[in-house]
């Protein structure tokens, strides 16, 4: 085996008391484990050098083989989770986007003589018949106090060929993954927790850039760049065509770089995260949070590799910082000229920019001194118990699939009232310039038809209207959560699942 520098080993950080932190600021197992990797030798239709890739259309999904024996020694109810319940969805979500352009012509197999892969006993089967798959992980788990990961994954071997990750683990901390007993937010951060993982197991990690392939088979030369950016340390930078085009037409930067990934966290999550500073709530920052999504950026990732073609369908839609410019990228949230939304500069309590759940503004040391608000569990709109924590329960609506979302205000039955989030049913009528934004607070329904404060009969203070036309085109708009997991339709911005699945997302097996 040759031994590589950390680098594939990736926790979701959890805070030691709670789940729902920002999980920075406590001890990282990244900086302290090491993974060995090697190359096997498989036969794969490999691209021959020099000639340009075939169309997506000719490439076919990846085939992905879950090994669940080292699960033994969790107990059942943990292992019933791992394997009914959370891994199947996330599994049929990466085969449904991902295509793999290197499929193996015959099974995936190893020697007899490998006796451990990924610190695991080489299991039988592949020393024998071997799988018909492209991509075999192993799942494990542990009861570790000692650190504070929730969940890491790492590959421990490359195809000789086109150096895509074939064989690979991911391991729990059944001290930090909560079972979800029903609760759908709990099982929903099990879900992103699994498949941040996965991306890393893939090959978004530091030291797989070194092995992406341009579209003509060949090794990528000058994709990953030091830059200082912020004044304080130098930043990598991941420039590879499909995710920087993606990124500079986002932002409306067109002299975007690529890519700025993290450089805080230690030396396995520095350079394999984006950076928290311009992906706040993307599924490929660091840390733990409620509402984050997979991007079309993530997955862009994955295709720049030259391992695989992208079903973009399955990228969830994201908002944060659309249309910015270079200067949301990359200027100082400490000068007074710095105003963006997205950003906060004082301590209250109003709606995270993803739209679904009120937080406190707050710091985190990750994004370069820039305040933002963090979703919170207890406000978060489709959490079913977060009526025991708002303020007006008789007027809000919590709970998945109930169709409200977060707004700001300082509506108070009192003469003084703190600013909060509420988590109000709406409707959007009218279209463009026209748009019309219903809130609904309880039996009354009042109107936003432009940005700014609106008062509402019967109540001091005011209720923040969004931009109308903003609010219904983005955060508001409808849209199937993960492409309803490959098991379902998308119709309308709503899932119809597959015969035998059920959930918003069809994640939940009948």
């Amino acid at each position: 085996m040759r031994n590589s520098s950390l680098f594939s080993l990736f926790a979701l950080l959890f805070s030691i008391t709670t789940v729902f932190s920002h999980g920075t600021g406590h001890k990282c197992i990244h900086d302290e484990m090491e993974s060995d990797y090697d190359f096997l030798d498989v036969e794969e239709e490999a691209l021959p050098r020099g000639e340009r890739a075939l169309l997506e259309a000719n490439y076919t999904n990846l085939k992905i083989y879950p090994y669940y024996a080292p699960l033994a020694d969790a107990p059942a109810d943990f292992v019933d989770y791992i394997e009914k319940q959370l891994v199947p969805p996330v599994l049929a979500y990466y085969q449904g986007a991902l295509k793999n352009k290197f499929p193996l012509t015959t099974n995936l197999k190893v020697s007899s003589t490998i006796t451990t892969l990924c610190s695991i006993p080489t299991p039988s089967i592949l020393t024998t018949t071997g799988v018909p798959a492209d991509f075999f992980i192993m799942f494990q788990s542990e009861d570790n106090a000692e650190t504070n990961y929730a969940a890491m994954a790492s590959y421990c071997y490359l195809s000789t060929g086109s150096k895509r990750p074939l064989i690979a683990r991911a391991m729990f901390n059944r001290k930090y993954i909560t079972l979800p007993n029903g609760d759908p937010l709990i099982h929903e951060m099990n879900t992103y927790t699994l498949m941040h993982e996965l991306m890393h197991a893939f090959g978004f990690s530091k030291s797989a850039y070194q092995y992406y392939l341009d579209e003509y088979g060949v090794l990528r030369t000058g994709h990953v760049i030091s830059k200082n950016v912020y004044g304080t340390a130098n930043s990598t930078i991941l420039n590879i065509p499909a995710l920087t085009t993606k990124l500079r037409n986002f932002f409306g930067c067109s002299t975007l770089e690529g890519a700025y990934l993290e450089n805080n966290g230690g030396d396995a999550t520095a350079g394999s995260h984006f950076e928290r500073r311009q992906f706040v709530y993307e599924a490929m920052s660091s840390g733990a949070m409620h509402g984050k999504r997979l991007s079309q950026f993530s997955l862009s990732v994955l295709e720049g590799s030259g391992w695989y073609a992208i079903n973009y369908t399955y990228a969830e839609p994201y908002y944060f910082g659309r249309g910015q410019g270079c200067t949301f990228l990359k200027g100082n949230c400490s000068s007074s000229s710095f105003t963006f939304d997205e950003f906060c500069k004082s301590t209250y309590r109003g709606c995270a920019s993803h739209g679904r759940a009120g937080g406190m503004c707050s710091p985190d040391s990750n994004t370069q001194g820039c305040d933002y608000v963090y979703p919170s569990y207890y406000y978060d709109c489709e959490n079913p118990l977060g009526a025991n924590y708002s303020r007006y329960p008789d007027l809000e609506v919590y709970g998945r699939g109930k169709g409200s979302k977060c707004f700001e205000g300082n509506l108070t039955k009192s003469k003084n009232s703190t600013f909060v989030s509420f988590c109000f049913k709406y409707s959007c009528t009218g279209t463009g310039t026209s748009t019309i934004l219903n809130v609904q607070l309880g039996n009354t329904t009042v109107q936003c038809t432009k940005e700014g404060p609106l008062t509402v009969t019967g109540y001091n203070g005011a209720l923040t209207c969004p931009d109308p036309l903003s609010f219904c085109t983005t955060i508001g708009k409808a849209y199937c959560p993960r492409n309803c997991m490959g098991r379902g339709k998308c119709v309308s911005g709503k899932c119809t699942c597959n015969k035998g699945f059920t959930g918003v997302d069809c994640a939940l097996t009948i």
